[in-house]
Protein backbone atom coordinates (compact mmCIF):
# COMPACT_ATOMS: atom_id res chain seq x y z
CA UNK A 1 0.00 0.00 0.00
CA UNK A 2 2.86 2.38 0.75
CA UNK A 3 4.22 1.87 -2.76
CA UNK A 4 0.81 2.75 -4.24
CA UNK A 5 0.57 5.78 -1.98
CA UNK A 6 3.98 7.02 -3.15
CA UNK A 7 3.04 6.48 -6.80
CA UNK A 8 -0.19 8.42 -6.33
CA UNK A 9 1.48 11.32 -4.55
CA UNK A 10 4.24 11.45 -7.18
CA UNK A 11 1.67 11.51 -9.98
CA UNK A 12 0.13 14.62 -8.39
CA UNK A 13 3.24 16.55 -9.38
CA UNK A 14 2.43 16.19 -13.08
CA UNK A 15 -0.51 15.40 -15.29
CA UNK A 16 -3.19 17.08 -13.19
CA UNK A 17 -5.89 18.59 -15.43
CA UNK A 18 -6.30 22.36 -15.47
CA UNK A 19 -9.56 22.08 -13.64
CA UNK A 20 -10.57 23.77 -10.38
CA UNK A 21 -11.97 20.55 -8.84
CA UNK A 22 -8.87 18.54 -9.76
CA UNK A 23 -6.64 21.27 -8.39
CA UNK A 24 -8.59 21.39 -5.12
CA UNK A 25 -8.38 17.61 -4.79
CA UNK A 26 -4.60 17.68 -5.26
CA UNK A 27 -4.24 20.42 -2.65
CA UNK A 28 -6.37 18.45 -0.16
CA UNK A 29 -4.42 15.24 -0.75
CA UNK A 30 -1.14 17.05 -0.22
CA UNK A 31 -2.33 19.01 2.82
CA UNK A 32 -4.08 16.09 4.53
CA UNK A 33 -1.85 13.26 3.31
CA UNK A 34 -1.52 11.68 6.76
CA UNK A 35 -5.26 11.74 7.37
CA UNK A 36 -6.18 10.30 3.97
CA UNK A 37 -3.71 7.43 4.25
CA UNK A 38 -3.91 6.71 7.96
CA UNK A 39 -5.56 3.35 7.25
CA UNK A 40 -2.23 2.12 5.80
CA UNK A 41 -0.39 2.49 9.12
CA UNK A 42 -3.19 1.69 11.54
CA UNK A 43 -5.81 -1.08 11.60
CA UNK A 44 -8.78 1.09 10.68
CA UNK A 45 -11.10 0.72 7.70
CA UNK A 46 -10.24 3.00 4.76
CA UNK A 47 -13.86 4.17 4.47
CA UNK A 48 -16.63 5.23 6.81
CA UNK A 49 -19.01 2.77 5.17
CA UNK A 50 -20.36 1.37 8.49
CA UNK A 51 -21.37 4.89 9.54
CA UNK A 52 -22.97 5.54 6.16
CA UNK A 53 -24.90 2.27 6.38
CA UNK A 54 -26.09 3.22 9.87
CA UNK A 55 -27.69 6.48 8.70
CA UNK A 56 -28.94 5.11 5.37
CA UNK A 57 -32.40 4.17 6.65
CA UNK A 58 -32.78 7.61 8.24
CA UNK A 59 -31.90 9.34 4.99
CA UNK A 60 -34.28 7.10 3.02
CA UNK A 61 -37.10 7.67 5.51
CA UNK A 62 -36.62 11.43 5.36
CA UNK A 63 -36.56 11.28 1.55
CA UNK A 64 -39.74 9.19 1.31
CA UNK A 65 -41.73 11.06 3.97
CA UNK A 66 -40.36 14.51 3.12
CA UNK A 67 -39.44 14.94 6.79
CA UNK A 68 -41.59 16.85 9.23
CA UNK A 69 -42.99 20.33 9.15
CA UNK A 70 -41.77 21.44 12.55
CA UNK A 71 -38.66 21.63 14.69
CA UNK A 72 -40.49 19.59 17.35
CA UNK A 73 -41.17 16.82 14.83
CA UNK A 74 -37.57 16.89 13.62
CA UNK A 75 -36.25 16.58 17.20
CA UNK A 76 -38.65 13.71 17.92
CA UNK A 77 -37.59 11.79 14.81
CA UNK A 78 -33.89 12.40 15.53
CA UNK A 79 -34.33 10.91 18.99
CA UNK A 80 -36.40 7.99 17.74
CA UNK A 81 -33.89 7.13 15.00
CA UNK A 82 -31.09 7.30 17.53
CA UNK A 83 -32.95 4.91 19.85
CA UNK A 84 -33.81 2.59 16.94
CA UNK A 85 -30.20 2.43 15.75
CA UNK A 86 -28.82 1.92 19.26
CA UNK A 87 -31.27 -0.91 19.94
CA UNK A 88 -30.34 -2.51 16.63
CA UNK A 89 -26.60 -2.25 17.37
CA UNK A 90 -27.09 -3.75 20.83
CA UNK A 91 -29.36 -6.54 19.62
CA UNK A 92 -32.26 -5.20 21.66
CA UNK A 93 -35.89 -5.35 20.63
CA UNK A 94 -37.05 -1.81 19.81
CA UNK A 95 -40.70 -2.45 20.69
CA UNK A 96 -39.71 -3.94 24.07
CA UNK A 97 -37.49 -0.96 24.84
CA UNK A 98 -40.16 1.57 23.83
CA UNK A 99 -42.77 -0.31 25.91
CA UNK A 100 -40.47 -0.32 28.96
CA UNK A 101 -39.82 3.40 28.44
CA UNK A 102 -43.55 4.17 28.35
CA UNK A 103 -44.20 2.08 31.47
CA UNK A 104 -41.41 3.91 33.33
CA UNK A 105 -42.77 7.26 32.15
CA UNK A 106 -46.28 6.43 33.40
CA UNK A 107 -44.85 5.30 36.75
CA UNK A 108 -42.74 8.44 37.02
CA UNK A 109 -39.48 6.48 37.16
CA UNK A 110 -36.30 6.79 35.12
CA UNK A 111 -36.37 5.28 31.64
CA UNK A 112 -34.20 2.23 30.98
CA UNK A 113 -30.73 3.16 29.87
CA UNK A 114 -29.37 2.55 26.40
CA UNK A 115 -25.80 2.89 27.66
CA UNK A 116 -23.96 -0.32 28.35
CA UNK A 117 -22.15 -0.27 31.64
Amino acid sequence: MNIQKKKLLKSLQWGVPDDKDASNLVKRLQKYEEEYFRFIRYPIPPTNNPAEQTIRKVVLDRKVTQGTRSDWGNRWLERFWSIQTTCEQQGRNLLDYMTQTLVHYLRGTAAPSLIYS
